[in-house]
């Protein structure tokens, strides 16, 4: 007997499937991680080792400055503000 789809199947069903890849062998299980937000990184001019810290309401969001640099998602708009905002840190294109 067939099962009616409903949003919430289809959204669970669509998570669970993986994406064919190219020049695999037939019946191969190969399976393709799912593509995380690209990457947005910053380059601090004064130091090459720190943290930084947003206030989150009553917590702290931390950014670790390693080697010079601090990359978080494209998505993550209030961070983003933030590390725009600082002096000390320059948006690196691409």
């Amino acid at each position: 007997m067939a099962v009616k789809k409903t949003a919430a199947t289809d959204a669970a069903a669509v998570a669970d499937e993986s994406a064919v890849v190219p020049g695999a062998p037939d019946g191969a299980d190969t399976a393709v991680a799912a593509a995380e937000p690209p990457g947005v990184t910053f380059t601090d001019s004064a130091y090459t080792s720190r943290s930084l810290f947003l206030q989150a309401g009553n917590d702290l969001r931390e950014f670790k400055v390693q080697t010079g640099r601090v990359t978080l998602q494209a998505d993550d708009a209030e961070a983003l503000v933030f590390l725009r905002a600082h002096a000390d840190l320059q948006q690196l294109d691409g």
